[in-house]
């Protein structure tokens, strides 16, 4: 049961997320660009943790491959807001 429910978890954030960058795109000015960012940023999160929870079946490498995307999107967040500051 427990794992239904994290699962349907993970459905509706990814199905919020999806929802919430629609608007986001069409009023796009500076303040909601660092929203959209998030938004994105988030957006795939979920998606690639689901989709390594579906083919990768060993968790030790499941859960490293998750803390090393993690790190690499963190980079990609700091290089996306250095981006907007200059």
């Amino acid at each position: 049961m427990k794992a239904h429910r994290e699962t349907l978890g993970h459905w509706l954030l990814q199905r919020m997320t999806a929802a919430s960058l629609i608007p986001t795109i069409l009023i796009s000015n500076v303040s909601t660009l660092i929203l959209l960012n998030i938004l994105l940023f988030c957006h795939i999160h979920v998606g690639i943790e689901e989709i390594l929870t579906d083919y990768v079946h060993h968790e030790i490498t499941r859960n490293w491959i998750l803390i090393l995307f993690r790190v690499f999107c963190l980079i990609i967040i700091k290089y996306v807001f250095l981006f907007f500051v200059f």
